[in-house]
């Protein structure tokens, strides 16, 4: 501590300087008492009283654990274990990642500053100790351990969020025990995939059973993903919810569909919708699109599966528009596959290509399948070779709803 202006003449913006961070918790390590009993002083004029002394490396790690500090003040010349190697032993230890050692050592050579980073250190002074340089370092690194803390736990609280909104937007799906229930029911069997592409999605789906004895099924997919997709989510679903789809014929709900949420979207925001009906009576499988991506159906026999047409003004564009019905036949054993985008906007051809996938090569890939022994294998086989194709970097949605035969 030789040449270091005494504690008690530090100027007043020197000793303020500290405000806000009283409850910062500093260890000293050095086995020198003098010195340690010198920084000590110099730290409570700056404004930290929460002090702990260590006496060497095997020390310092003890201390640690019980004094859990903000700050090392280190010194690397040390008996029994110098400060190289319990820099080594703290960095090995995740809970101490991110904790600052603030070096102060009377070593000054190149070599020496560049062994002490490469063992941990966050920063280096070199003794006779400069008063104001030293507490000017500390306050950094205890300021920027304070922000680290704040954004961790602000991470932390926004993870437990997402996981609420995550757990409520699986909540809007079928279970299992709902659609075990409708296959008994009625002899259609389901078998899905939802895959959002981050924390959150913006592709829903839902499945009724009317009480004629008739199905009635939806999938929605949101522009954009993540929390904005998400929201509108749960909106269109109690929109849906509301309407109910009893009375309606596909075009018509999706028309009213669509007029409430003209007045709910923000500028710019839509979304792509196929509602239907599968009429297990009549054979017949109703629906109406709103942009969305064309229906599958695959007829026994067919060697591959047919197309139905997915054209129609998206959902949130304009209050007055509306929908066409369709109709494609649904014999026993016919399977509907519906999917969101993200299946057919794969990229293909190499990194210069603009080509993907679209509605043909997903018929083609789902031909390749229609050997497999059941549903399930049929649909993760499926999967298995849109993720072989290529990077899917949007929420990925698909249905697979089979007439029993």
């Amino acid at each position: 501590m030789t040449g270091s202006p005494p504690p008690g003449l530090l100027p007043i913006e020197t000793r303020d300087a500290f405000d806000g961070l009283a409850g910062a918790r500093v260890l000293v390590v050095d086995d020198n008492r003098i010195n340690r009993h010198l920084l000590l002083a110099l730290l409570e004029r700056g404004g930290i009283t929460l002090i702990e002394q260590a006496e060497d490396g095997h020390d310092a790690l003890v201390r640690i654990e019980r004094f859990k500090p903000d700050l090392v003040l280190l010194d690397l010349m040390m008996p029994q274990m110098d400060g190289f190697e319990m820099c080594r032993r703290l960095r090995a230890d995740p809970r101490w990642k991110s904790l600052p050692v603030l070096v102060q050592s009377s070593l000054n050579r190149a070599e020496d500053r560049a062994r002490a980073f490469a063992a941990g250190a966050t920063d280096y002074v070199t003794k006779p100790i400069n008063a104001v340089e030293l507490l000017a370092r500390v306050r950094i690194h205890l300021r920027k351990r304070t922000m680290l803390r704040d954004l961790q736990q602000y991470h932390s609280c926004t993870e437990a969020e997402l996981e609420l909104a995550r757990a409520m937007q699986a909540r809007m799906l079928p279970g299992p025990d709902r659609l075990a229930e409708l296959e008994a029911a009625t002899g259609i069997a389901i078998h899905t995939h939802f895959a959002p592409s981050s924390e959150l999605g913006g592709d829903f789906w839902g499945i009724d059973r009317l009480p004629d004895g008739r199905v009635a099924v939806y999938l929605v997919d949101f522009s954009g993903h993540g929390v904005g997709a998400a929201l509108n989510t749960f909106r269109l679903d109690a929109i849906c919810r509301q309407i109910g789809s009893t009375e309606l014929s596909p075009a018509e709900f999706l028309a009213a569909v669509n007029r409430r949420l003209c007045g709910l979207l923000p500028c710019g925001q839509f979304a792509t919708m196929l509602t239907g009906v599968i009429d297990p009576a009549a054979g017949l499988f109703h629906y109406a699109s709103a942009g969305s991506t064309a229906p599958m159906m695959w007829h026994p026999g067919d060697e591959a599966p047919r197309l139905g047409d997915g054209s129609g003004l998206p959902l949130g564009l304009l209050a007055s528009a509306s929908y066409d019905s369709r109709l494609m036949p649904m014999p026993p054993g016919a399977r509907l596959f519906l999917y969101s985008d993200a299946a057919i906007e794969i990229p293909i051809g190499g990194e210069d290509s603009h080509e993907v996938l679209d509605e043909y090569g997903l018929a083609t890939l789902f031909a390749r399948r229609l050997q497999e022994p059941d549903d399930a294998a049929l649909l993760s086989g499926l999967l298995a070779d849109l993720a072989a194709t290529g990077p899917i970097d949007d929420d990925l949605t698909a249905l697979l709803l089979t007439r029993r035969e």
